[in-house]
């Protein structure tokens, strides 16, 4: 356990080790196991992306072309953008806003 705590919880002393409680211990070993986890789908994630990046289609007789000519192409950054503020305009509204809408269109 002391082992564990000095490798991957970045403790400095065995007074850290000692004022653990075993609740504790388990509450950061789950935790270490889910970022290693998160930090695997990303390794997979970006080989993943890489394969893409290099994907190649037919352009002719033995030929192949860049499916993603520019990268704005394979991944529009402005658009993107563009979709997380909606979401977060979205999450800002009242939940009674459809019923304002509803009611405007009525009164037209």
């Amino acid at each position: 356990m002391a082992i564990n705590c000095f490798r991957y919880f970045g403790f400095t002393s065995f007074s850290q080790v000692d004022s653990l409680t075993i609740t504790q211990y388990e509450i950061m070993a789950e935790a270490l196991e889910l970022r290693m986890l998160d930090e695997s789908l990303h390794e997979h994630r970006q080989a993943f992306l890489n394969y893409a990046a290099q994907a190649e289609k037919p352009a002719g007789k033995g030929k192949t072309r860049p499916v993603y000519r520019k990268f704005q192409q394979f991944f529009d950054y402005e658009q993107e953008l563009k979709k997380l503020r909606s979401k977060k305009k979205k999450k800002g509204e009242s939940r009674f806003a459809g019923i304002g809408k509803l009611l405007n269109r009525r009164g037209e």
